[in-house]
């Protein structure tokens, strides 16, 4: 069992495994241990919707890591920044607008100068396939085939914009909506050979086409880009 965090103002143990929670005033988030371990990362060639980039193989994680359950919220972003960015405006809507540089210098700047021990920052694309799959192999987490209406928000469904972060229902290790509302933004550059502005966004979103939904799908997007389709959730290394 891991320690309990210095920076959790909470934590616990349920079904789906470990839980610490972040608190700043009135808001907080939960975030989840996702433990060390392997798995296929990337799409066999079988799988529909495929694209050459996601590349099929066997990956380890090294480190255990914390994970925020939900995309960041608005009002989690505004009582980090006391800014509010987004379009389409609710306080569990996920924040979006939010470019790759705004996300670091404006948000994990702030909170990190706030918790010293947090050290919070985006997840690596592996480690977000990682999670998002909670120890699945197949297009999403609930399987393969159309998405149904009820397991996740794209281009096919109303309303034309974002929904509340804990719609539908979460994956094995109680995160929600890794697929689909908002593109969530990853660590790293894309593949070697991509343009040095870029940076990987994951998930798919409302405004996206159901085959970006999938757990293997990787899009690229300027590091300044702030629309009202991206988003992202942040992660904590997990110590002791």
């Amino acid at each position: 069992m891991p320690n309990r965090p210095g920076w959790a103002s909470g934590a616990g143990h349920d079904t789906h495994g470990h839980w610490a929670e972040l608190a700043l005033g009135r808001v907080s988030q939960r975030l989840r241990f996702i433990p060390a371990g392997g798995f296929r990362m990337g799409s066999p060639a079988s799988e529909p919707g495929r694209k050459q980039d996601e590349l099929h193989r066997w990956v380890t994680i090294d480190s255990p890591f914390w994970l925020a359950d939900t995309a960041c919220t608005q009002a989690l972003w505004q009582a980090v920044t006391g800014q509010q960015p987004s379009q389409f405006r609710g306080e569990d809507l996920p924040v979006e607008q939010v470019s790759w540089d705004a996300v670091n210098a404006r948000f994990f700047s702030e909170l990190n100068r706030r918790l010293p021990e947090l050290n919070a920052m985006l997840p690596t694309e592996v480690q977000w396939e990682f999670a998002c799959r909670a120890g699945t192999e197949t297009a999403f987490h609930w399987g393969d085939g159309p998405i149904p209406p009820d397991h996740a928000h794209h281009a096919s469904c109303q309303p034309r914009q974002t929904v509340p972060v804990r719609t539908f229902e979460p994956n094995a290790w109680c995160l929600w909506q890794m697929h689909g509302n908002v593109m969530e933004w990853c660590a790293q550059t894309t593949a070697p050979g991509g343009r040095g502005d870029e940076r990987v966004v994951r998930g798919g979103s409302w405004s996206s086409n159901a085959r970006t939904l999938r757990s293997a799908c990787r899009v690229e997007r300027s590091r300044s880009s702030a629309r009202n389709d991206l988003g992202f959730r942040l992660a904590v290394p997990a110590r002791g």
